[in-house]
């Protein structure tokens, strides 16, 4: 089975996260309601979450990130790839 390539992309400001995660859904071929309707949200929310995601809620985010089979991952700005046993 081929494993998939981890891509990195900090980001820093809600508008770096909805560029990122617009292009990732662009990148596996999905509209915006085919990524809504896997996770219970309407285009609408998607949409919004994709121009500006500063007013959206974490819940919402979460449910994004899920749609598109991505993880959120805190570090350390600048820090290694060293991963904590937290």
């Amino acid at each position: 089975m081929k494993q998939k390539a981890k891509v990195r992309y900090p980001i820093q400001t809600p508008q770096q996260l909805g560029a990122v995660l617009q292009g990732f859904r662009k990148q596996h071929g999905l509209t915006q309601a085919q990524v809504a309707s896997k996770v219970g949200l309407l285009q609408s929310a998607v949409s919004e979450l994709e121009l500006d995601s500063s007013t959206a809620s974490l819940n919402r985010i979460f449910k994004l990130l899920a749609a598109l089979d991505l993880e959120l991952v805190v570090q350390s700005r600048g820090a290694s790839q060293k991963v904590s046993e937290w």
